[in-house]
């Protein structure tokens, strides 16, 4: 056993050192509280905890703004049309982090934590949290191309040609996962965590957000799966989900510079200067919402310049940058919108100690309200966890980075906050039929996802919500981006017959097969 845990040892800190050097995000952060108090065995492990966590990150955040722009959440601007937005080398840097990184390390993760049980101990909480990043990471694989290699993956030279699976098999291995990693925690027994970027080492914590992740993907495949209001009564009713903001599952950035640790659109937008256009559609929603200030930064002020519209794709005009509106506080760590003007410095609000927010209490609770009124037909439970969605958003928000919020500037008192809220309750309390009440829900999970574009995608296309999402610029913009066409690093390298170009965007997901609302606009 000692000799097979010191090669194991010596071959992952190899791989660790080349993980590391194609990272696309790194963080300030201690690997480890104290490094002489741990074993080698141990102190390799939590180093590959930390680059499975940042490749982890780099994934969710390469596609949350990608996705975000299809959806009018970022502004949609390479083409006015679906078809052309997006090539087929768009996400090959998200492909090769999938499975090249993320995967493969979270494979070693559990290994060689499979390699410490003795009579007395073992390292189901290490292998629990990689279950449930692994969880994720296949199924979000799934929501954005559809069928995908996942049996046959990670077999190293035993199998360099994996062949696709069908989505609905990988989202029922990805529940497996799920369930295993709350049986392992449950079990007792193991040893520590000894590094975690995310929760620091609480195992409860990471018990939470697996429920949440069940309660997502019964909710995701509620169309076309017959199980999933079993699925998802399982979780509802017997609790244990993400539902306090505490246990909110995010990665939070840092201050240095060297090596890089800020948000990304704060280094974009404050460090490098602004020169994103932002999504009117959006910025419009928004506005008289207790967050608006907290979402964006007016450089002009209010009233002033904003963005650009759905599909607009004219030139960039480098005399309108220091004018545009650009990301706030949250979740991008930048500029408060206190009513200042003047162009976005590196010095400006949190100084790009912004978050990744993945999955929330609020999020829960959405997909929740989702759950009882279409799965349960409970229009009051809908409401009580619409209305809960809505709070713990506001307060998260508001709550955000808030010593990076300048003394004296105005923020939403306790009652716009309430009569908010309150009009929430009234809008779906008028509404004339369940379509109607989901129109709602979705529409206040919409306004909460600013940072995750991931699942209002899938909401979207879905649901077809918010009713009310602008049209693009270009009155014909093809047909949406159901999927997204493979990346062609896998479609050059695998040779497995069925690695295939899909015909176009076009194709749904399993999940959304059958659906016949029109997304075309």
């Amino acid at each position: 056993m000692k000799t097979y845990k010191n090669i194991f040892t010596r071959l992952f800190s190899i791989l660790l050192v080349l993980s590391m050097a194609v990272s696309c995000e790194t963080i300030e952060t201690d690997l480890t509280e104290d490094p002489n108090n741990l074993t080698p065995d141990e102190a390799s492990l939590g180093a590959l905890i930390n680059s499975s966590q940042f490749g982890f990150n780099s994934f969710f955040q390469n596609l949350q703004f990608s996705l975000s722009q299809v959806t009018r959440m970022e502004l949609m601007r390479i083409s006015a049309t679906y078809a052309n937005q997006f090539t087929v080398d768009s996400f090959n840097g998200t492909w090769i982090n999938a499975y090249a990184n993320c995967l493969v390390e979270l494979k070693q993760v559990k290994e060689i934590a499979a390699a410490l049980e003795t009579d007395d101990v073992n390292g189901n909480n290490i292998i629990a949290l990689a279950q449930i990043m692994e969880a994720y990471t296949i199924v979000t694989l799934v929501d954005v191309f559809g069928d995908v290699p996942y049996s046959e993956t990670l077999q190293g030279s035993g199998n360099l040609n994996p062949k696709r699976d069908l989505g609905e098999d990988v989202y029922a291995a990805a529940r497996e996962l799920l369930i295993d990693a709350i049986a392992k925690i449950d079990a007792g027994g193991s040893v520590d965590i000894p590094s975690d970027l995310f929760y620091d080492g609480d195992v409860q914590q990471w018990r939470a957000l697996a429920n949440s992740l069940l309660i997502k993907i019964a909710v995701s495949s509620r169309i076309n799966n017959p199980s999933a209001a079993d699925h998802a009564n399982a979780v509802i009713n017997n609790g244990g989900f993400i539902s306090t903001n505490n246990d909110d599952f995010q990665f939070n950035y840092g201050l240095a510079t060297d090596p890089e640790s800020r948000h990304p659109l704060f280094t974009s937008q404050y460090v490098s200067g602004a020169s994103i256009y932002m999504s009117n559609p959006f910025i419009r929603r928004m506005d008289g919402d207790p967050r608006f200030n907290y979402y964006f930064y007016q450089q002009d002020g209010p009233g002033g310049f904003e963005g650009r519209e759905h599909g607009d794709t004219s030139p960039s005009v480098a005399s309108e940058f220091r004018d545009i509106t650009i990301h706030g506080l949250y979740p991008a760590g930048g500029m408060y919108n206190d009513g200042t003007t003047g162009p976005g410095q590196a010095t400006d609000g949190a100084q790009g100690a912004g978050a990744s927010i993945i999955m929330t209490n609020s999020f829960t609770q959405f997909l929740i309200a989702e759950a009882q009124l279409i799965l349960n037909g409970s229009i009051g439970n809908a409401r009580t966890a619409l209305i809960d969605g809505v709070s713990a958003s506001i307060d998260k928000v508001t709550n955000f980075q808030s010593g990076a919020i300048p003394s004296g500037a105005p923020e939403p008192s306790q009652a716009d906050i309430d009569a908010y809220i309150a009009d929430v309750g009234a809008r779906y309390d008028s509404a004339g039929s369940d379509q109607e009440r989901l129109d709602v829900i979705i529409t206040e999970y919409y306004k909460s996802l600013w940072g995750n574009g991931i699942e209002i995608y899938n909401n979207f296309r879905r649901t077809s919500y918010p009713s009310d999402i602008a049209p693009s610029q270009d009155p014909t913009p093809g047909t949406f981006t159901n999927s997204m066409l493979y990346p062609a690093v896998y479609i050059q390298n695998n040779n497995n017959p069925d690695a295939v170009q899909k015909a176009s965007v076009a194709e749904k997901v399993w999940w959304a097969e059958g659906t016949t609302f029109n997304l075309d606009f």
